[in-house]
């Protein structure tokens, strides 16, 4: 899916140096690492945040290495494959229409649901949670305090998070200021939140910000661990800084061949 007053100096220093197209605006880094407790290597992933840009690149254990790139002035996201030489795009219309036929999809399920006998119903609601990401991702989680903690450098506050009626989430957040950041900073992963929830509200739930009032928890969780269908996804964040990006992270790379996102979905 990330301090600027010592970088200042040093960008207008060498800002005579670099053609127009490297400078961009000041963004923020976020580094993190994922595991399931299973695997003996740790994935990794890196957020990069602009303004109204966002750039979140993650590899698995297997190497495997995936993009998605969200433009908030265009308003518009980019998955891309670039070992698959391909990339998808989905424009906020796109994302509507998505949204819908997933509505009606799952209006029908419920109506077959509601049909079955309660053991059969049991065992097709966890199938369909499994294939939406779990069936705890459904509903976002409603965050009460939990005392204190520390990851890495950082002191942070702990917070459990419920959903129908059990635990499903654990975080410890930081203040943006005490990572020489902003509340602004992060702005543009809500705008990526409200686009990914016109299409998949389950999803939405995923993508975590600074915390609300209305979700229970302030601060940018730096630690996550949360329990799907039994096993304990946990995320960790290994660095935050300010930096500097090149406009190109932020575009499709050339020469990839664009997929329609009806056929993306269909495989």
């Amino acid at each position: 899916m990330r301090i600027r007053s010592l970088l200042c100096s040093s960008v207008f220093a060498v800002s005579a140096l670099l053609p127009a197209s490297v400078l961009a605006a000041d963004g923020v880094l976020i580094v993190q690492t994922v595991s399931d407790g299973a695997a003996t290597t740790a994935a990794s992933g890196r957020v990069q945040l602009e303004a109204n840009r966002v750039r979140t690149e993650f590899t698995d254990d297997n190497g495997r290495r995936q993009v998605v790139i969200y433009d908030g002035t265009k308003d518009v996201v980019w998955m891309i494959d670039a070992a698959g030489g391909s990339y998808v795009e989905i424009t906020r219309a796109d994302a509507q229409q998505v949204g819908g036929m997933m509505q009606g999809a799952m209006a029908m399920m419920a109506e077959q649901l509601a049909r079955m006998p309660p053991e059969q119903r049991r065992m097709m609601e966890q199938k369909m949670g499994a294939m939406m990401g779990g069936s705890a991702a459904v509903a976002a989680p409603t965050f009460t305090r939990a005392g204190t903690g520390r990851v890495g450098q950082w002191d942070c506050d702990r917070y459990d998070g419920h959903a129908g009626g059990q635990k499903v989430t654990e975080i410890c957040t930081v203040a943006p200021e005490a990572l020489g950041l902003v509340a602004a900073d992060f702005a543009v992963l809500t705008k990526l939140s409200e686009f990914v929830r016109s299409m998949a509200p389950q999803l939405a739930n995923q993508i975590v910000g600074l915390g609300t009032a209305e979700q229970g928890f302030s601060g940018l969780p730096v630690r996550t661990a949360s329990t799907i269908d039994g096993r304990t996804i946990t995320s960790q964040v290994t660095e935050v800084r300010r930096a500097t990006f090149e406009d190109s992270i932020f575009q499709v790379p050339a020469g990839l061949k664009k997929r329609s996102l009806m056929g993306a979905m269909g495989q």
